[in-house]
């Protein structure tokens, strides 16, 4: 199976940025009111594996299918659909790659695509989602560990600068199975 890496388009001080920005909202602010805050201590950067399927889908409304990539990540089946302009590399000698957990879920991936495409099609019968080819991907995180009366983790996708709330316990089970 093919094994690729979505470029990183973030880099460690805007990583650095996303986070201290994301302490300084207003909700975070409101928290340390009744508990003391936490602060950042260090910063890495993590691939988390995904797996990505290349799918194609028709309906009777369209005259040709769509074709695009859909990733569903290996521990909790977070999905994404990728966008055409995502840059791939061959995954050879990074060192940063988390293990995958379990084998392809292709069901999972058929679901997203199909209900993305129902939300646009009106009759859903009509919707034909065919998974083509499978590989494995891995995503580039920013893992932010902050320290103060609790340790925690916070995530920021280095392919856009984001902070991602939804991936933590999915980064905690990949780092600590690569770390066995």
């Amino acid at each position: 199976m093919d094994s690729y890496v979505l470029q990183q388009a973030v880099g460690h001080e805007e990583a650095v940025r996303s986070i201290r920005q994301h302490q300084n909202n207003l909700i975070a602010k409101w928290q340390r009111l009744f508990r003391s805050g936490r602060q950042l201590t260090s910063i890495e950067l993590v691939h988390l594996p995904y797996w990505c399927f290349t799918y194609q889908y028709h309906s009777k409304q369209m005259k040709d299918p769509i074709r695009g990539k859909v990733a569903v990540e290996t521990y909790r089946h977070h999905t994404a659909i990728l966008p055409e302009s995502a840059q791939y590399d061959p995954a050879e000698n990074e060192q940063t790659l988390l293990l995958p957990c379990g084998v392809p879920v292709p069901e999972v991936a058929r679901d997203e695509i199909y209900w993305e495409a129902f939300s646009r099609e009106k009759k859903r019968k009509d919707i034909t989602v065919d998974i083509l080819e499978t590989s494995l991907l891995y995503v580039p995180y920013w893992i932010g560990y902050l320290q103060g009366e609790t340790i925690d983790i916070i995530a920021v996708d280095a392919a856009n600068g984001k902070i991602d709330l939804g991936i933590k316990d999915s980064l905690l089970e990949a780092v600590m199975a690569s770390s066995k």
